[in-house]
């Protein structure tokens, strides 16, 4: 082989290898699950579904939801905690991104089977990494089937009583799947014993739920007065009188510090006029993610220019075991400018983590600065003009 044509060929060789080794950025889009489906969904009912959307490219994208077909009328998107609707989110690159499906069948739907084609894609114009300008898009298919017949059935997914303490009260939560088309109020009913015998009795009967949606629901019972122990608990489950589920569960009231304490604050604002000398409320979100009912209170401090000039304490109140509750504090600024105030929450003699947020406030206004009504200014016009011309005669006189 002629030795110039054989460095060529190997230069080539190289050059291929060091093409094919060069990372690849891909562009893709994914929605799932790719169908969905509502059995005898009754007119007037309202049900939820969820998607995520993947991203799988190396960038973030924004994307449209979209959709088509003789359902498309019944369906808003909402982001997953269903606050807030939405056409258009954010698709966090390799990341997973879920989107609430809220439908309400009309009140004058006919009998039948009907479709939808929910289409994500990428917005037009936006320069997504490795999809050489196209837009992406990907699709997920909704099929719901009208009927006006009533079903209703349920079924008790979780039965649970947690342990608690003296004074502390007691957390009864059922897992209850609403199974049929209707919305339905499911009773719980819990009977407290000690030694076989019956101390106290408990019942919840006002949360709703919605065809296909599982819901837990808490009941809390008060046991204020009873010493340290072992106790019963005899639960029954029931929906329109018919009995779902009967089960027994054991637990103890153990002495007060013996479960573990946990929260975090999870937000931190201010309502009211930002004024000198008017009371602004301080909320802060608290938490509870502990295994017991814990005591909290919003405890802070107060900056302006850098320097400490006070302090505040909010009221003491009971958050229950999974919950989460607005803890409250008051201040009012005696100067106008720009305060700092950071706080946290005070529980069973630990804190969270501090949060901190910044305002202006403002001078109050001063006489001068109010403003007139019309009618002051006629009447004092009139004053003037009558007092003017009474002058003015008493001078020709």
């Amino acid at each position: 082989m002629n030795p110039r044509c054989g460095v060529m060929v190997i230069t080539a060789i190289l050059l291929v290898t060091v093409i094919a080794c060069q990372p690849v950025s891909a562009a893709g889009i994914a929605v799932g699950p790719s169908s969905l489906t509502i059995d005898n969904a009754l007119r007037g009912g309202s049900f939820e579904r969820s998607l995520t959307i993947f991203n799988p490219s190396d960038a973030d994208f924004d994307v449209v939801l979209k959709i088509e077909g003789s359902a498309m009328d019944w369906i808003k998107f909402s982001t997953i905690d269903g606050k807030e609707d939405i056409q258009e989110i954010h698709a966090q690159k390799k990341g997973q991104t879920p989107v609430l499906m809220r439908i309400r069948v009309p009140d004058d739907a006919a009998n039948g089977r009907y479709t939808a084609k929910v289409i994500v894609e990428t917005v037009p114009g936006e320069r997504v990494a490795g999809s050489v300008g196209t837009i992406l898009q990907a699709t997920s298919t909704l099929e719901i089937t009208v009927t006006d017949l009533e079903q209703v059935s349920g079924e008790v997914m979780s039965i649970m009583v947690r342990d608690t303490e003296v004074d502390i009260p007691l957390c009864v939560e059922v897992g209850f799947k609403n199974t049929g088309n209707v919305v339905v109020n499911p009773e719980i009913r819990a009977i407290i014993l000690q030694d076989g015998k019956v101390i106290d009795t408990i019942s919840e009967t006002k949360t709703p739920v919605r065809p296909t949606i599982t819901e837990r629901i808490v009941m809390h019972w008060p046991n204020e007065g009873l010493d340290a122990g072992t106790y019963q608990a005899e639960i029954a489950v029931s929906l329109r009188g018919a009995v779902l589920a009967e089960e027994g569960r054991t637990f103890k009231i153990l002495p007060l510090g013996s479960l573990t304490r946990q929260g975090e604050l999870a937000d931190l604002g201010y309502e009211g006029v930002l004024m000198v000398g008017k009371p602004i409320k301080i909320t802060g979100l608290f938490k509870n993610s502990g295994s017991i009912a814990t005591r909290a209170k919003l405890s802070g401090e107060v900056y302006r220019g850098g320097s400490l000039v006070d302090v505040i304490s909010g009221d003491e109140m009971t958050i229950l075991i999974f919950g989460e509750d607005l803890l409250t504090a008051y201040y009012t600024p005696e100067e106008q400018g720009e305060y700092t105030m950071k706080a946290c929450a005070i529980f069973e003699g630990k804190t969270t983590d501090p949060m901190d947020i910044v305002f202006t406030v403002q001078p109050a206004p001063s006489v001068l600065d109010l403003p007139l009504s019309p009618a002051l200014v006629i009447a004092a016009l009139a004053f003037i003009g009558l007092f003017a011309a009474g002058r003015r005669n008493r001078e020709e006189r």
